[in-house]
């Protein structure tokens, strides 16, 4: 018997802790409720923690009425309903709540004693108003932090496809017609400045266009002069010529020394074969027939540059034995002609050879007399077709 009167104290202390640790009362779950309600949008803060443990851990479980001795029921008048109070309000009906004297049986005075008792220990134990009280202290604590928390806390927009966006439609506006007073100098000059780019490739491509147009027709005009003169003159040639000029250009032949020569342009009509050789030179041009160096002066600067009918002399020659007209009296109609740009100018007198790109079908029709008959002409024709094929 002695272990029974050691351990049944303990056995009991042990059960009204256990009792008192089991559920808290309805006011302590209402106050919980509200912490847990309140800082929900902040889950990861303590006080949302700290209150949810407590209330899942001690309010979800209904709370089993303690076994007291009968007590003589008295009537009480109806209360009215209260609604949920601040936390604060609700601690102090909680622990302040004015108990009314109630009329009591001598023979029941022992067991209320007792049970006051008890409910003092579980009171004392789980202390409901004190975990409340607590609780409202963190509260006050977290509050500095909380705009922070909440900041952070707010749930970001959530990413939309690109599928799911909205394709925006572009309509192109309408183009506005010039303002009444376009004609005064300050409208004038916003609209030049506005049109550049536009003015400036109009400009360029009319500039182009006059220039093919000269170039084609064969005309000179001031600024285009000495450009393209090769090409230049073969179209002259093909214009100002009439049909039974043949014309053969960039023609590789070879001399009677087995040297290779490069005819710009050769002619072949009934009026005999003229080797043109072009020059694109610019400035003033200075020499003589029988000056083995020309010289050219332009902008201050003097080069030398070879005698050009020195040097198309071997082409008129490669022509010849090509031709096959060597030591025949056929050979004295091959003639060699000088062709220079607009852009240069003549400052000597030069032999009627010597001439302008745009002057050089003239010469050549200056030559009225036949010397080569059909059957002459077809053949020299084949043997230039089949050099210029060959090169």
């Amino acid at each position: 018997m002695r272990w029974v009167r050691f351990y049944l104290p303990l056995l009991l202390l042990t059960a009204t802790e256990t009792v008192g640790q089991q559920q808290y009362s309805e006011g302590a779950c209402i106050l919980l409720d509200q912490q847990v309600q309140r800082f929900s949008h902040i889950p990861q803060s303590s006080s949302y923690r700290n209150a949810k443990s407590e209330y899942d851990r001690n309010c979800l479980r209904p709370k089993k009425p303690a076994t007291r001795p009968a007590e003589p029921v008295v009537a009480k008048p109806a209360e009215p309903e209260t609604q949920p109070t601040p936390p604060r309000a609700a601690i102090t009906t909680e622990t302040a709540e004015p108990v009314q004297p109630q009329p009591v049986a001598p023979a029941e005075t022992a067991a209320s004693a007792t049970g006051a008792e008890v409910n003092s220990a579980a009171v004392t134990v789980a202390t409901p108003a004190a975990v409340a009280e607590e609780l409202f202290q963190t509260e006050t604590a977290d509050t500095s932090a909380e705009p922070a928390e909440s900041q952070s806390a707010v749930p970001e927009p959530a990413v939309i496809g690109s599928r799911d966006l909205p394709v925006p439609v572009i309509i192109p506006e309408e183009a506005s017609a010039l303002p009444a007073d376009w004609w005064r100098p300050a409208n004038l000059v916003n609209l030049l400045l506005t049109n550049l780019p536009l003015i400036i490739a109009n400009i360029f491509a009319f500039l182009l266009a006059v220039f093919l147009l000269t170039n084609w027709l064969g005309l000179n005009l001031p600024g285009f002069k000495g450009i393209f003169a090769e090409y230049k003159l073969n179209r002259l040639l093909r214009w100002r010529l009439a049909r039974g000029y043949r014309h053969f250009r960039k023609l590789k032949l070879l001399t009677a020394k087995e040297e290779l020569v490069v005819v710009d342009h050769l002619v072949l009509s009934p009026f005999g074969i003229f080797v043109i050789m072009v020059k694109g030179y610019r400035g003033n041009i200075y020499g003589k027939v029988a000056e083995a160096n020309w010289m050219r002066q332009y902008f201050g600067s003097k080069k030398q540059f070879m005698n050009p009918l020195h040097q198309n002399f071997k082409n008129v020659e490669a022509i010849k034995h090509h031709l096959q007209l060597q030591g025949t009296e056929l050979a004295q109609h091959v003639h060699s002609v000088i062709a220079f740009s607009r852009v240069a100018q003549f400052k000597t007198e030069m032999p009627a050879n010597v001439t302008y790109v745009d002057t050089a079908p003239a010469y050549l029709k200056k030559f009225d007399e036949p010397c080569f008959d059909d059957e002459q002409l077809n053949r020299f024709s084949a043997l230039l077709h089949q050099a210029s094929t060959a090169s």
